[in-house]
């Protein structure tokens, strides 16, 4: 299979602009009209699944990926976890990209396992390659040995892996933002950027398998981090919802408008509760998530230079 950053910026290039949307499902957030009429799991999970295939068949034209976060789909234990997976198919299905939130890492031996299960090709016949991502977010805490086994099914496969570097979270910053000479943040960009830097990794575009999740904090180390990593896929979150606007995202980007893709979840799939877009649609929930894509497609663009 083709380099996933290859794929991935190609992807961009045809839709014009480098916006993801999270599908992170909430079952008491939903829309009024798809949540369930009835008690239980089963019902639940089939409201959450049947929510996030609308959102990805509204978004589909618009944006060259999603991000499903495996934890929204956990909460409903092994019935979850398969509408996880047929999410993962169904964006396939739609011509999209799909990141896999599943922050996973730990110890060698154990990250095999986890590597097996959500980026390697399927081990068994009877399971649909669809459902596999085409990337996964890690945690590298655990340091390279927690992370390799992914970077070899990556290199392997045509896939990639987003390790968490800087995240959006402000409750993360004790342990970030914690240093003097160099800020945790800085330490793990440049372990990210090492294990991703063999050119056996390295796509046509210039950019790694081997991405990283950097959160726009503020406009000078954002921009200190894109300049040291200059082959390192962004994942940038913390758009919309969490407060950061597409031009504080634009120290993410290379020169050239590339290299960094900007993830936005609850802005857009719950759009229906914006009154900007609840005074214009009413109750038709699926064009308000259509506007709220088509508005956040349309500023990464403009940050980007596309």
């Amino acid at each position: 299979m083709r380099h996933f950053a290859d794929r991935l910026a190609r992807a961009a290039r045809d839709k014009r602009t480098a916006a993801v949307v999270g599908i992170d499902p909430v079952l008491e957030r939903l829309p009024a009209a798809m949540r369930p009429t009835e008690s239980g799991l089963a019902a639940a999970v089939a409201a959450v699944e049947s929510f996030g295939c609308s959102v990805i068949d509204v978004v589909a034209p618009i944006v060259p990926a999603v991000k499903i976060n495996s934890a929204f789909f956990e909460t409903f234990y092994e019935a979850g976890v398969g509408a996880y997976f047929r999410l993962v198919a169904h964006a396939h299905a739609r011509g999209l990209l799909v990141i896999g939130d599943v922050k996973r890492g730990d110890i060698g031996s154990t990250a095999r396992l986890y590597a097996r299960g959500h980026l390697d090709r399927p081990a068994f016949a009877d399971v649909d390659p669809a459902r596999i991502p085409d990337a996964v977010t890690l945690s590298g805490y655990l340091g390279e040995n927690a992370v390799r086994p992914f970077v070899e099914i990556a290199r392997e496969r045509g896939a990639g892996v987003f390790v968490l570097v800087r995240p959006s979270d402000p409750g993360a910053d004790e342990v970030h933002e914690f240093g003097e000479a160099e800020r945790f943040y800085q330490h793990m960009a440049r372990l990210v950027g090492r294990w991703g830097a063999d050119e056996a990794l390295i796509g046509e575009c210039g950019l790694s398998c081997v991405g990283a999740v950097v959160a726009p904090k503020d406009a000078d180390s954002t921009a200190a981090l894109r300049a040291a990593l200059p082959h390192t896929p962004f994942l940038v979150p913390g758009y919309g919802a969490q407060g950061a606007s597409a031009d504080a995202c634009r120290p993410c980007f290379l020169e050239d408008g590339t290299g960094a893709f900007v993830n936005a979840s609850r802005s857009v799939i719950y759009a229906h509760e914006n009154p900007v877009y609840a005074e214009r649609f009413a109750d038709d929930w699926r064009a308000a998530v259509e506007q709220a894509c088509r508005d956040f497609a349309a500023d990464v663009a403009r940050v980007a230079g596309g």
